[in-house]
């Protein structure tokens, strides 16, 4: 599927929720996610190569987990990715054929996602990265044939502003903010 996708950091996560709330969308209760994120070798973001996420997904810590593997392409010049995913049975022997397929084991990140669907298109997520401080926000536009995704950006764009959140759009991935984070040498200082 070919989605346009926008993250953000919170100033307060208690703002964008009762933002929201006030137009009478809500989101589910938090649940847990884990991605290990496979890169192929001489893996290269910008020339967009697929990365595959191995998650694992704990809605209800009473039931058995959710396996899925996730392929994504990111076209950043397009303004837009191409996700596939999959549910997978066997958590350990997908682990292994993507390691027999020549990836490697790039980036593992453990978040708590909260969502709300707003109309047929449009997810909104708020992520607690474990290991970052802070809230993001993710809104991620379904694209149908025809879309034009660079409009689709501009409205999640503009979505953001009417939402009141006016950081900057962030591109790194949750793994690539991690990885910096942990060689920030501000951070070894505290």
């Amino acid at each position: 599927m070919k989605k346009t996708i926008i993250k953000m950091k919170l100033n307060s996560r208690t703002d964008f929720v009762d933002t929201l709330a006030e137009i009478d969308f809500h989101f589910s209760a938090p649940y847990w996610q884990h991605d290990r994120v496979f890169v192929p070798k001489r893996f290269a973001r910008d020339k967009a190569m697929p990365r595959l996420d191995l998650r694992t997904i704990v809605k209800d810590p009473e039931k058995q987990a959710t396996y899925a593997l996730v392929m994504r392409r990111h076209f950043e010049d397009e303004k837009f990715d191409l996700v596939n995913a999959t549910v997978v049975e066997n958590y350990s022997e997908t682990a292994h054929i993507l390691y027999q397929l020549g990836y490697e084991l790039r980036y593992e990140v453990s978040r708590r996602r909260e969502e709300l669907r707003m109309g047929d298109s449009v997810n909104v997520y708020l992520d607690k990265i474990d290991g970052l401080p802070g809230y993001y926000a993710r809104i991620e536009s379904d694209l149908m044939e025809g879309d034009d995704p660079v409009a689709a950006y501009n409205d999640i764009l503009e979505t953001f502003k009417v939402l009141h959140v006016t950081s900057r759009p962030i591109v790194d991935t949750y793994g690539e903010i991690l990885e910096s984070s942990k060689n920030d040498p501000m951070d070894k200082l505290s």
